[in-house]
């Protein structure tokens, strides 16, 4: 496949892409996926619904502080880039770390690196010292944006001398007071639909964490597969869930899916499931993406009330037991969409909806991706042998 030519004046990214024949093969077979060469994701996230729905919608809802419409998010987006660019002197393909909870400004400090032409690193709030130097020992960190109540362990860590801006906090130097010193315009760097974006860090499971890197085509991809076919949500969604956005099931299902189609998602910085119950109930949310463990504890007590808003629930992270879908669908009518994805593909590449649900059963290859069981040498697999899964779609690294 072709590249296109990049935007990116540090080009990190595209000197470190595996070599040609080592690529996955794509798949592009739905007119949908057909996207222009010329592409920046956060534009299309943003911007685009931003004017189609106007600026004063719901965008960003948070317990305990007032609503991010669409334009406010707009403005401090532009206004991170703007930071970035001006003041710390960002250049296109640059990576940009970013640790933190799921809150308002971690997303629009993501916005803000996707509009300057930098590539988002993500990284859990959890990680410590060691594991953030090895995040930068692979990735090569230009600058990082940390919630202020993270930064102990990003400081420790070996960062070769990257600058760290904190945010939210009341430091002179806060990246939240320093957006206030420009205007919310800027001019979105013209990315190439096919320069990096993002690079996802996997668990580590297996050894050492690898980065996956991920276009911005990429991005785009999961929100017209999975969410436009299995989930389809609408403008009118309310979105939530307890996965944080360095966990790409947490980036799809609160940031990409619900902007894709102008909806409101609900950012939970920590919340018990008794507490996720209530802020379900209290914000009317009507899609939650979480873990089985999660769905099982809101059944306990009177939780299972509060879910009366729920039209969509989505799991993944691990195996959804035939026992608790029927459960939940028992107790709120909801049928849990079970979901494998990976890092590696970005989110949910198997997975079904209503009448297609089999209890204990994953499902089917989600529109836009073909899949098989394999054996060593990928030859497929007569039905109920046991082998690899092999997977073709429009994402993949």
């Amino acid at each position: 496949m072709q590249l296109t030519a990049s935007a990116h004046v540090d080009t990190f990214c595209r000197d470190n892409l595996p070599p040609q024949d080592a690529w996955p093969e794509f798949l592009f077979d739905l007119p949908e996926l057909h996207y222009p060469e010329r592409l920046n994701c956060g534009t299309e996230l943003l911007d685009t619904p931003a004017s189609r729905l106007g600026p004063d919608r719901h965008c960003l809802l948070s317990p305990g502080t007032d609503p991010w419409t669409y334009g406010d998010l707009l403005a401090r987006a532009n206004q991170v880039a703007r930071v970035l660019v001006e003041e710390l002197g960002v250049v296109p393909g640059n990576r940009v770390l970013l640790r933190g909870p799921n809150n308002p400004w971690l997303v629009a400090c993501w916005f803000g690196v996707l509009k300057a032409g930098g590539v988002v690193v993500t990284t859990m709030a959890l990680l410590r010292r060691g594991e953030l130097s090895t995040v930068h020992e692979i990735a090569r960190i230009d600058v990082a944006l940390c919630d202020h109540r993270f930064t102990d362990d990003l400081r420790a860590a070996d960062l070769s001398g990257a600058p760290i801006v904190e945010y939210g906090g009341v430091d002179p130097a806060d990246l939240v007071g320093r957006c206030t010193s420009y205007d919310g315009i800027f001019e979105d760097v013209d990315t190439a639909a096919d320069d990096v974006a993002l690079l996802a860090f996997t668990s580590g499971t297996t050894g050492r964490p690898k980065a996956t890197m991920h276009f911005h085509r990429d991005v785009l991809a999961n929100a017209d597969t999975f969410s436009r076919h299995v989930l389809r949500p609408t403008a009118d969604d309310v979105f939530t869930g307890t996965p944080p956005l360095a966990f790409t099931f947490g980036l799809g299902g609160l940031v990409v899916f619900p902007l894709r189609v102008g909806a409101a998602t609900l950012l939970i910085e920590k919340a018990t499931p008794g507490e996720l119950a209530s802020l379900i109930e209290s914000n009317v949310v009507t899609i939650c993406f979480t873990a089985p463990t999660a769905y099982r504890a809101m059944l306990s007590g009177d939780h299972a009330r509060r879910l009366r808003s729920l039209r969509r629930a989505v799991s993944a992270g691990e195996h959804l037991p035939s026992s608790t879908w029927q459960q939940f669908r028992d107790a709120t009518g909801v049928s849990i969409i079970d979901g494998i994805g990976s890092t590696e593909m970005l989110h949910i590449f198997i997975a079904s909806a209503d009448d297609d649900i089999r209890p204990g059963s994953t499902g089917r290859p989600v529109p836009g991706f073909v899949a098989a069981v394999v054996d060593r040498e990928g030859v497929a697999l007569p039905a109920g042998e046991v082998g690899r899964l092999a997977v073709m779609g429009p994402t993949g690294c």
